[in-house]
C-alpha cells in the first residue's frame, strides 16, 4: 500500500510540473497580445496609421476581429500570398477527382489483401477517426495531427506549405507518430514539383504520389526558386488527392467537415487583405468575394458556435493565434479549391503498375526500390 501511494504521489507531482511547465492558453494570448503592443509602440508611424485605419474599418462595418503590429506586415502581400488556382480548374478538378476514385480502388483493394494475410493489418490500416461532421466543434490538433506553424518568409510560396500542411496531418493520422517529429520540406516541393514558384503556383499532390518529398532536414528551407536538388532521399509518399468538390470551387460547410473528417486536415485557399495580414484573434469576418483567391493555408477544424473555421497559417507563430486562426464560414472565398491527400500507409505494399495508368511519370515506392520505407512511431 506504502508503495503504490508513493506511486501515485509521484506521478502527481510529475502531472503538476509538466501542467505548470506548460503556459495555458490563456498565457499564450496574454503574452502574445504584449508582443504585438510593444512592437506597435515602437512601430514606424505608417504602420500606426495603417493600424489605425484598419481599426476604424472594423468597427464601422462590426466585424469581429482584431489586428495588430503581426510579422506579416513587415512583407508585402505580393511575398506571402503566391497561391493561383488555373483557369481551367473545373476541367482540372473533375478530371483529377475521376483518377483519384481509381487511386482509392487501389488502394482499398491491397489493403484488403493485407487482410486477408494478417488480422493485426486491419486494426492498423483503419485509425481511428474520432470525427464526425456531426460534431458542433472540432479541432485536429487535440487530436496530435497537426504539425507545428511553418513560416515561408519573404516567398510567396504557401501554395507549397498548403500541399505539405495536408499531407502532413494525413500522415499523422495514417501512420501515426509524432506532430513534433515531422517535417517535410517545402523547399523540395517549391524547388522540384513544377508546381510553382515563389511568385504563384498551385497544389504539388502529384509530385508527392509521384516522386514523395524529403525530410526539411535533408533538404531545409531556403525561400528562393533555386535549382533542384535531386540527390536527396524522398520517403515521404501519398497515394491519391482530390478535390472536396468535383468542381473545385468552393465547398459547403457539410462538405468540408465531412471530408476534413474523412482525410484530415485540407490544403485551402483563400483572399487575403491587409486586414488579414494584421489579425491578431476573433473571428475574422471580412467579406472580400469579388477579389478570387491570392493565399493558401491548411484547415484543420471547425466551431459552429463562432460559425468559423481553424486555419494554420504559414506566417509563422507572430502572426495571429500563434499562427492559427478563426475566419468565418463566408469569409473572403474560404475553401476554394478545398483539396485532401491520403497519405500511403506505411506497411502497405501498392501495385506501381496500377498506378502509372493514372501517375504516368510515378516512381517506385520505397519498399520496391531496395530504400527502407519510413517507420514512424506509434
Amino acid at each position: 500500500m506504502k508503495k503504490y501511494t508513493q506511486l501515485v504521489i509521484a506521478v502527481l507531482v510529475c502531472a503538476s510540473a509538466t501542467f505548470l511547465s506548460h503556459p495555458s492558453v490563456a498565457q499564450q494570448t496574454k503574452t502574445q497580445e504584449a508582443m504585438f503592443a510593444e512592437r506597435e509602440k515602437a512601430a514606424a508611424p505608417q504602420i500606426k496609421e495603417r493600424l489605425q485605419g484598419l481599426r476604424e474599418r472594423i468597427r464601422s462595418e462590426k466585424q469581429t476581429f482584431t489586428v495588430g503590429y503581426t510579422s506579416a506586415l513587415d512583407r508585402s502581400i505580393e511575398q506571402l500570398a503566391g497561391t493561383r488556382a488555373p483557369a481551367d480548374l473545373p476541367e482540372q478538378a473533375r478530371r483529377q477527382n475521376e483518377a483519384a476514385e481509381q487511386m482509392l480502388k487501389i488502394e482499398g483493394a491491397a489493403r484488403e489483401e493485407a487482410e486477408k494475410s494478417s488480422p493485426k493489418m486491419k486494426e492498423l490500416f483503419h485509425p481511428l477517426r474520432k470525427c464526425s461532421a456531426g460534431l458542433k466543434a472540432f479541432d485536429w490538433r487535440t487530436l496530435q495531427k497537426v504539425t507545428p506553424v511553418r513560416d515561408q518568409d519573404g516567398c510567396g510560396s504557401c501554395w507549397a506549405f498548403g500541399t505539405l500542411g495536408a499531407y502532413e496531418g494525413s500522415d499523422l493520422l495514417r501512420n501515426g507518430g509524432s506532430p513534433a517529429g515531422l517535417d517535410t520540406s517545402e523547399q523540395d516541393i517549391l524547388s522540384c514539383s513544377g508546381a510553382g514558384h515563389c511568385t504563384g503556383g498551385w497544389w504539388a499532390f502529384n509530385y508527392v504520389i509521384s516522386t514523395g518529398a524529403a525530410t526539411e532536414a535533408a533538404y531545409p528551407y531556403t525561400a528562393s526558386d533555386s535549382a533542384c536538388n535531386t540527390s536527396v532521399a524522398r520517403p515521404y509518399r501519398a497515394t491519391a488527392w482530390g478535390y472536396v468538390i468535383p468542381s473545385g470551387g468552393i465547398p459547403s460547410v457539410t462538405q468540408m467537415k465531412t471530408a476534413l473528417c474523412e482525410h484530415g486536415p485540407l490544403a485551402v485557399s483563400v483572399w487575403v487583405s491587409d486586414a488579414f495580414q494584421a489579425y491578431t484573434g476573433g473571428v475574422f469576418n471580412e467579406n472580400i468575394t469579388s477579389q478570387g483567391i491570392n493565399h493558401a493555408i491548411t484547415l484543420v477544424g471547425w466551431d459552429d458556435a463562432k460559425k468559423a473555421w481553424l486555419i494554420k497559417n504559414s506566417w509563422g507563430p507572430n502572426w495571429g493565434m500563434q499562427g492559427y486562426m478563426w475566419i468565418s464560414y463566408t469569409s473572403n472565398n474560404i475553401g476554394y479549391g478545398a483539396a485532401w491527400v491520403d497519405a500511403k500507409q506505411s506497411r502497405l505494399k501498392l501495385p506501381i503498375d496500377r498506378y502509372k495508368e493514372f501517375v504516368p511519370d510515378i516512381k517506385p515506392f520505397p519498399e520496391e526500390s531496395g530504400e527502407s520505407p519510413k517507420t514512424p512511431e506509434r
